[in-house]
């Protein structure tokens, strides 16, 4: 065990004298941690702060040391300059318009998107009077119902009926030559889900 003070044991009173003789005899916060047992430089500082000791006349804390021998003493800082009045904007960027435009008003410019909105052509009718889209083709073409075996790059691979029954296969019917699918169940592929409930079964 050594024979200096331990710092999480000592007395609170003990610690506060001996931070002060220290701090009075011009010590750095690192020798100041160092004459101490479990002592850290920053438990020093931090100590050294909230009693208001001062190293050599200074703060504790960052620079608050003594500067090394032989090192030029710091010239004390020259006062700021006085900040300068914002200049104005030149006549030409004054003219330029925002990257906005007229077509796409500030979301707060309620008054702006008020003209946008009047002035635009709106959506088409069928869509703002809640018309149905295109109906899907009625006439389903007839399926071959193929096994899995049977498919070819030229055959609609489209499923029809439950899996895990015999009935179950593939339309056969000619694919176009885009896709895996002939022209009627590509078209039926390509519409969103809602859409699809409205489709007969077996189609």
């Amino acid at each position: 065990m050594s024979d200096l003070p331990d710092w999480r044991t000592i007395p609170e009173a003990e610690r506060r004298r001996l931070l002060v003789d220290f701090c009075a005899q011009g010590l750095t916060s690192s020798q100041i941690a160092n004459s101490f047992y479990n002592c850290s430089r920053s438990a020093a500082i931090g100590k050294l702060q909230r009693l208001g000791l001062k190293l050599n006349g200074r703060p504790a804390g960052r620079g608050g040391g003594r500067p090394k021998d032989g090192a030029p003493a710091r010239a004390p800082r020259a006062p700021a300059a006085p900040k300068q009045a914002k200049r104005k904007p030149s006549p030409r960027t004054e003219e330029t318009t925002s990257w906005r435009g007229s077509s796409n008003p500030h979301y707060n410019d309620v008054k702006g998107r008020a003209e946008m909105r009047a002035a635009s052509p709106g959506l088409p009718a069928h869509l703002v009077a809640g018309e149905a889209r295109e109906p899907i083709e009625t006439g389903a073409p007839v399926s071959r119902n193929l096994k899995l075996v049977e498919l070819t790059e030229r055959t609609c691979k489209w499923p029809h009926g439950d899996p895990l029954t015999e009935a179950f296969g593939f339309c056969g019917n000619d694919a176009s030559e885009s896709g895996p699918y002939c022209r009627y169940h590509s078209r039926l592929a390509s519409t969103p889900a809602l859409h699809r409930l409205s489709v007969p079964k077996g189609a």
